[in-house]
C-alpha cells in the first residue's frame, strides 16, 4: 500500500481540514480491539511499503507525512479504501468493517504519543531520563528542570507520534537538516572560540548555546571560521547504551510529557 503525494494533494485538497467537533466518530476509532484488528492488518498488509511502524521503505512515511494528520477519519477511510487514483496505491479490497479498523490503528500510529497507551514503565523511564547512564537532563529540560542546549521535551509525547520519539532518540542525525540542530565550533576573529549549538542561524547573526545553558550572540562580522557537524550533538549509541527494558520506559516517560496530557497513566 503506497502513498503518492503528488495525488494525494490534488485527490484530497477538499479534505485537508480537522476533525470537526461534531462530526460522528466512528465506534471503531479508539477502541482498544479494533486497533488491535488494525494493527494485525496493517502489519499484514501495508508493512512490507510503509514499515511496521510507518517509518516508511519502498512506501511513503506515513508518520512524518504533513499531509496525513490534518486528514478526518473519513477521508483517511476513503484512502485506504479506494486507493489513490492516478497514484500507486491500490485500493485494499477490505470490508468496510476492516477498513475502519485499519483507520484507527493509523490515528493511533500517526497521533501524538500522548494519546497512545505507554509501552514501558513511566516511573522508571523517568529514572533513566534524569539519570546518569543516559544523561538526556544534561541536555534536554522537561517543566523547566534539566539543561538548555538540546530541545525542550516538555511537549515531546503532546506533539509527536511514537515512531518520530524513538526514531529521534536511535538515530538523532538522520533528519539533520532542520536548522537549529546542528552543533558548531566558532572561532572569532579575537582568537575565541565558543563551541555549542546553533541557534536562529542566518547571513547576519549566530546564537550558539553551550552544553552548560550559556547563551553566546555572535555577529556573523566577528566570525573568523565556522565549523558544523555533520553529526547531530546528540549521542547514537542509546541502542547499545541501554537495555531493552530501559529503553522501553524511557520511551514511556517521554510520551507522557505532554501540556494536553490525556489517560490514566500521564504525567
Amino acid at each position: 500500500m503506497r502513498l503518492s503525494v503528488s495525488a494525494l494533494v490534488v485527490y484530497l485538497a477538499a479534505g485537508l481540514i480537522a476533525q470537526a467537533d461534531d462530526e460522528p466518530v466512528h465506534p471503531a476509532i479508539g477502541d482498544p480491539q479494533a486497533i488491535e484488528a488494525g494493527r494485525t492488518l496493517f502489519l499484514k498488509s501495508c508493512a512490507g511499503c510503509h514499515g511496521p511502524d510507518g517509518s516508511g521503505g519502498r512506501g511513503p512515511n506515513l508518520v512524518k507525512r504533513p499531509l496525513w494528520h490534518p486528514l478526518t477519519d473519513a477521508a483517511v477511510l476513503t484512502i485506504v479504501r479506494d486507493g489513490i487514483p492516478g497514484g500507486s496505491m491500490p485500493p485494499s479490497g477490505l470490508p468496510e468493517d476492516d477498513v475502519w479498523n485499519l483507520v484507527a490503528f493509523l490515528k493511533v500510529l500517526t497521533g501524538p504519543a500522548v494519546e497512545n497507551p505507554s509501552v514501558g514503565n513511566i516511573s522508571a523511564g523517568a529514572s533513566v531520563f534524569w539519570g546518569e547512564k543516559a544523561g538526556c537532563s544534561n541536555c534536554h529540560a522537561i517543566h523547566g528542570r534539566g539543561g538548555l542546549s538540546g530541545p525542550d521535551l516538555t511537549n515531546l509525547g503532546g506533539r509527536m507520534p511514537l515512531a518520530v520519539i524513538r526514531e529521534s532518540i536511535l538515530q538523532p542525525t538522520r533528519d539533520l537538516y532542520r536548522i537549529g540542530s546542528e552543533s558548531v565550533r566558532v572561532r572569532l576573529r579575537d582568537g575565541s572560540e565558543v563551541r555549542g549549538v546553533a541557534r536562529n542561524r542566518d547571513s547576519y547573526s549566530l546564537q550558539v548555546i553551550e552544553a552548560a545553558g550559556k547563551l553566546h550572540m555572535i555577529g556573523m562580522n566577528e566570525v573568523a571560521a565556522l565549523e558544523i557537524s555533520e553529526a547531530s550533538p546528540m549521542p547514537d549509541d542509546y541502542g547499545e547504551r541501554l537495555s531493552p527494558e530501559e529503553f522501553d520506559n524511557l520511551l514511556a516517560f517521554l510520551t507522557r510529557q505532554s501540556l494536553r496530557a490525556k489517560g490514566r497513566d500521564s504525567q
